[in-house]
């Protein structure tokens, strides 16, 4: 039998999406709180989600906070940088996506990632994927000496 710290850490990092179709009240305001191995911060970073269901899939908004820990690409010394970000992703239900469209113009509605409806969603990766693209916008440290001209 799972403890109630069990599912918790499971709503943490991964949602059942037909959960989230059968009871979207229940995951309208989730909290989460993650450490990675691949980047360094200050403690855990904290995210709260909400997920909302929509008619062909999810839109998933999620606020992360903390700090991480980066390397200046000048001086090669650690540097903090605090993290307020704000996510937002629109997943589409596997069976509203024609695969065999091979060219087309591509529309601002064309961005969005595809879930299977008996699927997971990794609310833990999401937030990675974002921090990643976060930390590629903060090379430099900062002091004069290491400021790009």
């Amino acid at each position: 039998m799972e403890s109630s710290q069990d599912i918790a850490k499971q709503i943490n990092e991964r949602v059942k999406v037909s959960d989230v179709v059968r009871n979207p009240k229940a995951f309208s305001n989730l909290q989460g709180s993650y450490t990675f191995e691949d980047l360094k911060t200050e403690g855990p970073l904290a995210c709260e989600w909400s997920i909302q269901p929509e008619t062909t899939g999810l839109n998933i908004r999620g606020h992360l906070k903390g700090t991480m820990e980066l390397e200046c690409v000048r001086c090669l010394e650690p540097f903090p940088v605090p993290v307020n970000v704000e996510l937002d992703e629109h997943y589409v239900f596997d069976r509203y996506v024609d695969t065999s469209e091979k060219e087309k113009e591509l529309q601002s509605e064309d961005f969005y990632e595809i879930v299977n409806e008996e699927g997971h969603l990794d609310l833990k990766d999401l937030a990675h994927q974002f921090l990643i693209l976060e930390a590629e916008n903060q090379p430099a440290c900062g002091r004069s000496e290491c400021r790009f001209a």
